[in-house]
């Protein structure tokens, strides 16, 4: 029994629609640019769209791991996961609220999905930058004045 992985993505948000099952993603996460750690993310979503390549039902395991820059790991989820014998695909979202970033660098999910016997039997890597930038000062006056229009 395997699973293939149809999509995989790393965003700020995600929903399924309950009646048409279609998945929509918002605000795909590449990078989080900001002059001081550590952050919190007010929102980390997983969506993923998988499919049994045969018949038979499927019963498992989902496991996601984070890789820090550090080379440090570290697991931040599991779950069961099941796919009935008549079913062929299965959308699936994992939601994080106030996912903590404590370090610059490339950050990478592993998420890996085992059958009952703890094999794996499938993968999706997402990757993302946490880059340092400067901070701009706000609220500083102009030092010219605009022009005025009538």
């Amino acid at each position: 029994m395997a699973l293939k992985l149809h999509f995989a993505s790393l965003s700020l948000g995600a929903s399924v629609d309950q009646q048409t099952g279609n998945l929509s993603v918002f605000d795909i996460l590449e990078e989080i640019r900001t002059p001081q750690l550590p952050v919190h993310l007010q929102s980390l979503v997983i969506a993923l769209s998988l499919e049994k390549t045969d018949n038979d039902p499927f019963s498992g395991k989902m496991v996601i791991h984070i890789l820090t820059p550090d080379g440090k790991q570290q697991m931040i989820g599991n779950g069961e996961m099941s796919i009935p014998a008549e079913q062929k695909r299965m959308k699936a979202v994992f939601r994080y609220g106030g996912f903590p970033v404590g370090m610059y660098g490339r950050h990478r999910l592993v998420l890996s999905w085992l059958n009952t016997a703890g094999t794996k039997v499938g993968e999706a890597l997402l990757d993302f930058d946490a880059v340092q930038v400067t901070q701009v000062a706000q609220g500083v006056a102009p030092a010219d004045k605009p022009p005025i229009s009538h």
